[in-house]
């Protein structure tokens, strides 16, 4: 009995002893987290951008000039993995000439969102056109539907997010609608906004965001 109680009074001070430094007038309330690392500027990444944008995120009753889009709603295909740019967009269902045409566009870093009607049945985005929308100068591409060559996709300078692939390509019978307001994956896309992009998901503001 003696040596067991030696041991707790033994472990007792142990534990004191690491705690005496948040003790006396300041208390537990006195003790400051470690000062973590400024966010990268030139990442822009998503969660930095919430911490910054969004000091209250589950608070719905604060109108939010940044939406977020459902989690697991895309996946993940081009070479670039993080973008962001200004929204512009196309409205269309299995087919595919207002992409295209946008991507024949010069790009000037901005973000083509298309939504395709959550479509699986084809592909409005194909290698060609990827590749088109990079050389010309297009930061990212983002689709309510698939795409397919997926594989060479990948090894491409731009970002490519959809909600999955499909072998078999579009049809070219209607152009469907260009930048309009497009709504999927829980937020609204306007022609203006700026969209942020990389792993951790998708950002929607009404203006450019800084950190």
């Amino acid at each position: 009995m003696v040596s067991r109680t030696a041991g707790w009074l033994a472990s007792t001070r142990a534990v004191a002893s690491l705690l005496a430094p948040l003790s006396g007038s300041r208390g537990l309330a006195g003790y400051k987290a470690p000062m973590t690392p400024p966010p990268d500027a030139d990442r822009m990444g998503t969660a930095d951008l919430c911490d910054v944008h969004l000091p209250d995120p589950v608070d719905v009753t604060v109108p939010r000039k940044v939406q977020v889009c459902e989690v697991g709603y895309f996946n993940d295909y081009g070479g670039k993995k993080r973008f962001w740019g200004p929204v512009s967009t196309v409205q269309c269902f299995e087919n595919n000439p207002w992409v295209r045409s946008a991507l024949e566009e010069d790009g000037k870093g901005r973000v083509l969102v298309v939504d395709a009607g959550a479509s699986k049945r084809c592909a409005v985005l194909g290698d060609m056109l990827a590749e088109m929308g990079a050389k010309n100068g297009w930061s990212g591409i983002i689709i309510n539907g698939c795409c397919r060559d997926s594989e060479d996709i990948g090894k491409m300078d731009i970002g490519v997010k959809t909600i999955g692939t499909h072998p078999l390509k579009s049809s070219k019978r209607d152009k469907g609608l260009r930048d309009v307001d497009v709504s999927f994956a829980g937020v609204t896309f306007r022609p203006g906004d700026y969209v942020y992009a990389d792993g951790d998901g998708v950002l929607v503001s009404s203006e450019k965001l800084e950190l």
